[in-house]
């Protein structure tokens, strides 16, 4: 009996032993360690014991960086690098030593160091520009990992979207997750794109990085260790691009001509825009285009928000609400105004609604782990979310315009794209949900959650193309990734009517600019709250300057999941169309509204430069 009790006590131990070393202990730490070989090609492949570093020149100002510690790197392409970026790879001068490998271009040069493996960028004359922190290798712990760069005390970072504060990142750390962030402050983190890729900034010195990455990532600027800056991931591949200026516009360009640029966008899309969540019937959305009309205030364009269709479904109409939806489209038409609709991706679980059955026949929609299909809550209740990261599925949802075309719409605006979900406190999909892709190989949403708003607006900008082929897309969303540039405009999502988000407006609205995403705006006088007839009179002013300039706002109190104000009275924010205050500030509104068309010939071919360099229009 003692014996048993002894072995007992002993496999107690050996059990908890294995518990505590595979579940509670953290996975080991692992580096890259010292060059044990080189390989050469378009660049130079260095491998080090299990693991490997591929650096390929991709232009003379921009090299590819690849880290993989098992030595394998994936073979999917990017989402946001377009295929034929750069077709032809320049001629780059290779050097090896016993030290250091040193691939040289005709604007600056890249020096491995092998013992241990450690890379810098420096400019001809031998200058580093940016360099790896001695003191901290590349380091994997499972499946995620992290770089270190120093961080010299006058250089200054600017970019990665829609990031709210001040527009220089310095001291500063922040989360690349696309997030419904509602009300969203000057603290606030994360917002609702991801965009990895930003500018570094000093005397002498300028160069970008854009981290290829589309899992739940991180940038560390100088927060958590003073001297150095990081950027981190929760698994894929290291992967990130190098841009060496020698100035911002270079630096910029360099990171357009791999992501894409802009399409030109029509016309109407630069001039004013009025909106509201939401214009709830035919007649409200008639007597808004006639008021406009008979009060000489130019207007090009008019959204319909959900509350125009029937049970909140996409790509319906409730015919009660517009009993002459195509007809009050073609009158609006008339007068010179446009109709941009929305239809957010959820596709309601609902038996005969047309997009759910073909989307049910073509297997459209995103699975759970055991391979039934995914329901979520959104606004039309359960719902049902597409595979975009199939191009099948992509074009299925692109052919759901064509009767929103047939009546006459212009525009397309997909919101709640992050994706955003009621009833969970993360508000977006479980991250095990299955997303197939082309290649044959199924990931999680921790890969997809992203992209999955860009691919959303991809699908609905290559739809307009393929239905309506001689005229320009116009298409709004919310969420996107690096490369979203190249199929929408976007704004900032849900601010309040505040003094301080129109003063946030403007880093915020700057630095989408500055990574890639030049046409963007904000909702003019702030989306929900109880703004003073000055605040939106200035907010007016200021966004004659935007790049899109459209006046939106909430009219009920906002419901996401089971209501908070259940049982309460709130008064809803009041109308925000240029004369609800009265003829004195109507007069200044218009005053204004009328300025941004006297720009308007120099805002278009600003916008037309952009569509060729990528440069930020404001």
């Amino acid at each position: 009996m003692k014996s048993t009790g002894v072995l007992a006590r002993l496999a107690s131990c050996f059990v908890f032993t294995l518990v505590y070393a595979c579940v509670l202990l953290p996975a080991r730490a692992q580096t890259l360690g010292n060059v044990t070989s080189v390989k050469f090609g378009d660049g130079v492949e260095l491998k080090t014991g299990a693991g490997a570093v591929r650096i390929t020149v991709i232009d003379e100002s921009t090299v590819q960086v690849r880290a993989s510690r098992d030595g394998v790197f994936s073979q999917e392409p990017s989402w946001a690098v377009q295929a034929q970026a750069n077709p032809v790879h320049p001629k780059a001068t290779i050097t090896d030593a016993a030290d250091a490998v040193s691939i040289s271009t005709s604007r600056f040069r890249t020096r491995i160091e092998k013992n241990p493996l450690r890379i810098l960028f420096m400019d001809l004359t031998g200058r580093v520009v940016s360099e790896d922190d001695p003191k901290r290798p590349m380091l994997w712990t499972g499946p995620s990992f992290q770089v270190w760069k120093r961080m010299p005390d006058d250089e200054h970072y600017y970019g990665l979207g829609d990031k709210a504060g001040p527009l220089d990142r310095r001291n500063h750390a922040y989360t690349m997750w696309n997030y419904d962030a509602f009300g969203w402050q000057e603290s606030s983190d994360p917002l609702y794109k991801d965009i990895p890729f930003f500018v570094a900034l000093r005397s002498g010195a300028v160069y970008g990085i854009f981290f290829d990455n589309t899992w739940h990532t991180n940038f560390d600027f100088g927060k958590a260790s003073p001297g150095s800056y990081s950027f981190s991931s929760d698994g894929g591949e290291l992967n990130y691009y190098f841009f060496f200026g020698p100035d911002p516009k270079n630096v910029i360009q360099e990171y357009t001509n791999l992501t894409g640029k802009p399409p030109l966008p029509p016309l109407w899309a630069l001039g004013y825009q009025q909106s509201r969540a939401s214009y709830p019937t035919e007649a409200r959305v008639r007597e808004i285009a006639r008021t406009f009309r008979e009060k000489k205030i130019p207007l090009d364009a008019i959204y319909l928000d959900i509350d125009y269709q029937l049970a909140y479904r996409p790509f319906t109409s409730d015919p009660k609400k517009f009993p002459n939806f195509q007809g009050m489209i073609g009158d609006l038409r008339k007068q010179g105004i446009k109709t941009v609709v929305i239809t957010d991706l959820h596709i309601a679980k609902q038996p005969g609604y047309a997009p759910y059955v073909s989307g049910v026949q073509g297997d459209h929609f995103v699975k759970n782990p055991d391979g039934s299909t995914f329901v979520g809550s959104v606004w039309p209740g359960d719902s049902v979310f597409p595979e975009f990261t199939r191009a099948s599925t992509r074009a299925w949802w692109g052919t759901l315009y064509q009767d929103f075309l047939a009546q006459g719409v212009a525009g397309i605006w997909n919101d709640m794209n992050e994706p955003a979900l009621f009833l969970r406190e993360d508000k977006t999909m479980p991250l095990d949900i299955v997303h197939r892709l082309d290649s044959g190989r199924s990931t999680t949403h921790r890969e997809v959650h992203n992209i999955y708003g860009m691919l959303n607006a991809r699908a609905t900008y290559e739809g307009l193309r393929r239905l309506r082929p001689d005229e320009r897309p116009f298409v709004l969303g919310r969420a996107t990734y690096a490369g979203g540039q190249r199929y929408f405009f976007s704004w900032t999502g849900d601010t309040t009517s505040s003094w301080s988000h129109m003063e946030l407006s403007v880093p915020t609205l700057l630095s989408l600019g500055i990574s890639g995403f030049p046409f963007v705006g904000d909702d003019i006088s702030g989306f929900w709250g109880y703004p003073s007839p000055e605040l939106v009179d200035r907010w007016m002013e200021l966004g004659v300057f935007n790049p899109m300039y459209r006046n939106h706002s909430a009219e009920p109190p906002p419901i996401q999941g089971p209501d908070p104000n259940a049982g309460k009275t709130i008064p809803p924010p009041p109308p925000r169309e240029p004369w609800v205050d009265g003829p004195q500030h109507e007069s200044i509104r218009k005053k204004y509204i009328e300025l941004r068309y006297r720009l308007l010939p120099y805002i278009y071919t600003a916008v037309e430069e952009t569509t060729r360099t990528g440069l930020p229009l404001m």
